[in-house]
């Protein structure tokens, strides 16, 4: 099961950028990306950085920040209702540019290596990258889809904690765990 956590708070600043790759590998699920500051009831801000298109909230707002780990997988605008999943909205790449050379390279490595020498090591070599490269998609296409439904049960139910929820005091903890 996955550890969410959840915050709740005011939207300090957002800002907006356009992402460039630097290098060939570098992609990106987006073309830009958010820096959200989120001053929490309790007091501190908290800064996130999401590759996304999709933000729902402006300065000003309040909002509920859901986290797995320390990344910002989910937002719910508490004034207009809105919420994103950003697994959702842009998710990240199944299979990446680097992925493929390497892909290319090892069947035809594989392929000159049998040709030259024999054996069965080199078809080894073009089996498992036949088999592995499908199956590492699938795999990340399968945690993905896993991820996604998680993320929205924990969206639905810190919603739900949140309403529940008594106003702040100053010894709660900022950071607070779905159930």
């Amino acid at each position: 099961m996955r550890d969410f956590r959840w915050v709740c708070g005011q939207v300090a600043e957002v800002q907006r950028f356009i992402n460039v790759p630097r290098r060939w590998c570098e992609q990106y699920p987006a073309r830009e990306r958010r820096e959200l500051w989120i001053t929490a009831d309790q007091g501190p801000e908290f800064k996130f950085l999401v590759h996304t298109t999709v933000m729902p909230a402006r300065r000003g707002h309040r909002v509920l920040a859901l986290l797995m780990g320390r990344e910002l997988v989910a937002l719910h605008n508490l004034q207009t209702g809105e919420s994103v999943n950003y697994l959702r909205s842009d998710p990240p790449l199944l299979w990446r540019r680097c992925e493929v050379m390497a892909a290319v390279l090892a069947v035809v490595g594989g392929i000159a290596a049998f040709a030259v020498v024999g054996g069965v090591v080199p078809l080894a070599v073009v089996a498992a990258t036949l088999i592995g490269a499908p199956g590492a998609v699938s795999m990340r296409w399968l945690v993905r889809r896993l991820a996604k439904r998680a993320t929205d049960r924990a969206l639905i139910e810190a919603v739900r904690q949140a309403a529940a929820a008594p106003a702040p005091t100053p010894n709660w903890p900022t950071l607070r765990r779905v159930k």
